[in-house]
């Protein structure tokens, strides 16, 4: 008898809950209902430092939007727009909120076409928010940009306060412009120890402070300098 009982109240919950989400995924595909439209936008990210408003406007959805007319890949391709957004994911939540996660490019140096400076990304990556004048403690890249851009800003890092800005020699080697105008020429092969070798230099005999106009570091047997004229 109990059993029977237990039946037949298990039977009805069970057609019970099936006429509500029935209903529920009705409603909400004719655009009724409780969920049938967006409540609520969150936004997140990987980084302390991020700005919602330029994402919100990207999202361009106003709370009360039909769900129904949503395309979800359209918003996240318009958040990848987004300068500074490296990935983005846009999920639809089972009670109407949408939620949206991304992530952003870590800034580690700039880039500089001559007028404007460009944040660029540990991967190399420009990213389109550029400022008249570099981020201070900043080392500035111009032309092209080296391919292990991390191993790079390592070995720079012994002369970064000296350090106007620096490019790359047909994708080979590096020179270093300083801020009083010093050209240094780092060799090919292992500009770390040319760079350690200036920065004791100057650390000695002050060499970054003179009246030169090139430091010449390609011939590891010697080092070649040029006084301004």
């Amino acid at each position: 008898m109990k059993k029977s009982l237990l039946f037949w109240l298990y039977f009805v919950l069970s057609i019970i809950l099936a006429i509500y989400f029935a209903t529920r995924i009705i409603t909400s595909h004719i655009g009724r209902g409780p969920i049938s439209t967006v409540k609520h936008i969150e936004i997140s990210s990987d980084s302390r430092d991020i700005n919602p408003e330029p994402i919100g406007v990207a999202i361009g959805i106003r709370h009360g939007t039909q769900l129904r007319s949503l395309d979800l890949h359209q918003i996240n391709n318009r958040i990848m727009a987004v300068p500074g957004i490296k990935n983005s994911s846009v999920r639809r939540l089972p009670n109407g909120d949408l939620k949206i996660k991304t992530e952003q490019y870590n800034a580690v140096a700039m880039w500089t076409d001559g007028s404007l400076y460009y944040p660029l990304s540990d991967d190399g990556t420009k990213i389109d928010t550029p400022s008249e004048t570099p981020t201070e403690n900043t080392i500035v890249f111009s032309g092209e940009i080296p391919k292990n851009l991390t191993e790079t800003l390592n070995n720079l890092s012994a002369l970064s306060e000296y350090i106007d800005y620096v490019n790359l020699v047909e994708s080979r080697r590096l020179n270093i412009h300083t801020k009083n105008g010093i050209v240094i020429y780092l060799p090919e092969n292992n500009p770390g120890a040319a760079i350690n070798k200036i920065s004791v230099l100057n650390q000695t005999h002050k060499i970054l402070s003179r009246k030169l106009s090139i430091i010449d570091m390609r011939d590891d047997a010697r080092i070649l300098v040029q006084t301004k004229k």
